[in-house]
């Protein structure tokens, strides 16, 4: 005998053998087989659906060659509100896994290593420090990190690489030689 599972109206199953009596309109006979069938069509539309929003969520991942030179501060927000105490910060990575930043606890400018996680970057050393990454393009750097336990935002413009000062200096002796 083979097991089949009646569905009637008001949304009830019923086991019955399949030798029970013939139905009627008002009833379905759906076999196990074809109730799985029904329910794993409906399990993978939904793990879909959901798989394909979760996407929403997920952190852009940047380039490092982007990273690359000395960032200054353009913005900061300490706990949600507009600062100025950080006025003069900068940052300086270089592609060695180095940086270097005044934003110590000595307010000194000091040199730490760091990784690049492309959405992190994680500042090693002392006082270690984990800054999650909100945009970075070839000029503008905006950042988030939580600093004795105060949530800080920074944006970040890139710096024009200094002059050479002998480049400079050569120029200004060729004007005044001219005269």
């Amino acid at each position: 005998m083979r097991e089949t599972c009646i569905f009637d109206r008001k949304n009830s199953f019923k086991k019955s053998a399949a030798a029970a009596a013939p139905h009627t309109g008002t009833t379905e006979i759906l076999t196990f087989r074809h109730m799985f069938s029904k329910n794993s069509l409906l399990f993978l539309g939904s793990f879909l659906l959901l798989s394909a929003c979760g996407d929403e969520h997920r952190k852009p991942v940047f380039q490092q060659n982007n990273l690359i030179g000395r960032w200054e501060l353009a913005n900061a927000w300490r706990n949600g509100k507009q600062t100025e105490t950080l006025t003069g910060t900068f940052y300086e990575f270089s592609e060695d896994g180095s940086m270097k930043t005044n934003l110590t606890p000595s307010a000194m400018e000091a040199e730490f290593p760091y990784r690049f996680l492309g959405n992190e970057i994680r500042q090693e050393g002392e006082p270690s420090v984990v800054y999650s990454i909100d945009t970075l393009t070839g000029s503008t750097l905006s950042m988030s990190m939580t600093i004795n336990n105060f949530p800080f935002r920074l944006e970040l413009q890139k710096a024009q690489p200094p002059v050479e000062s002998e480049a400079v200096d050569s120029t200004l002796e060729d004007s005044v030689k001219e005269l």
